[in-house]
């Protein structure tokens, strides 16, 4: 089985990239690299730099990943600072933000980038969801899965899903195309 290192302190990124990656016979191995991200709006240019920081780390083909989050009703807020916001924000602090507002769709764009020292892969994808009225679930380092269900036929919050384990996280990510299945339908030619 072909290994891949993926470069993530993001446990729950960690599972989903186990899951999808180990169903189509693709082994992900973590790796944990201290990266000072850039920043700044556009999150392809972020990813970019991101994946050849840690192949400058590891000198080894490496995967990263980043989300960026869209509230429409807070004008784009957080984008691509949630990993900031996440460390600050409680899931209280994200309801009282979306406290009276009737549109709580929530967009979240994911990168995805290989780099092997000569070929840089990026994928780009988006899920959508809304924020829910109360926390459900538990997740320290990322409140804001507490307060958000993905569009689909379930009514669990990311943290919930991610909570249940490995089965949950197949029925709800493993039929639902995203960057992980491009980059296995890439890796796997």
């Amino acid at each position: 089985m072909p290994q891949v290192l993926f470069a993530t302190s993001n446990q729950d990124k960690l599972a989903l990239a186990k899951t999808i990656c180990s169903n189509f016979g693709i082994k992900v191995k973590q790796v944990v690299c201290q990266i000072d991200e850039i920043q700044g709006e556009d999150g392809r240019l972020i990813i970019q730099d991101k994946v050849r920081r840690a192949y400058q780390i590891l000198a080894k083909p490496v995967i990263v990943s980043d989300d960026s989050w869209n509230i429409p009703a807070l004008n784009g807020f957080p984008g691509p600072y949630m990993k900031s916001i996440n460390e600050w924000f409680t899931a209280e602090d994200f309801l009282r933000l979306m406290n009276g507002l009737s549109d709580r769709t929530i967009i979240i764009d994911q990168f995805l980038a290989y780099y092997d020292g000569q070929i840089i892969k990026i994928f780009h994808g988006s899920l959508s969801g809304k924020v829910i009225d109360q926390a459900r679930g538990t997740n320290d380092r990322s409140p804001s899965t507490t307060i958000t269900v993905l569009d689909g036929d379930h009514n669990l919050t990311m943290a919930e899903v991610f909570n249940q384990g490995r089965s949950a996280i197949t029925k709800l990510y493993l039929t639902r195309r995203g960057v992980w299945h491009d980059f296995v339908d890439w890796y796997n030619l």
